[in-house]
């Protein structure tokens, strides 16, 4: 019983599935500003990392008062 033998089929994976990157991925290729799909991935997460930092950097120091002004006092008001 310890004689077995098991021949498994060798499967092929093709070394690299042809893939059309994405709108978005295409732009930043086709204006120079990367070289293939990965660079221009890496393009748009800096950019969209930025544009959290500028966002919350609007937010953080617009210098905006986050205390409402006061009611105005009705107890001393003239009558009308």
């Amino acid at each position: 019983m310890a004689d077995l033998q098991f021949e498994e089929e060798q499967y092929e994976v093709p070394a690299a599935v042809a893939r059309k990157p994405s709108w978005l991925s295409g732009l930043v290729i086709r204006t120079g500003l990367a070289q293939d799909e990965a660079g221009a991935q890496k393009v748009l997460l800096i950019v969209l990392a930025l544009t959290i930092v500028a966002i919350l950097a609007m937010n953080l120091f617009s210098g905006g008062s986050s205390v409402p002004p006061p009611a105005p006092s009705i107890t001393g008001a003239p009558a009308a």
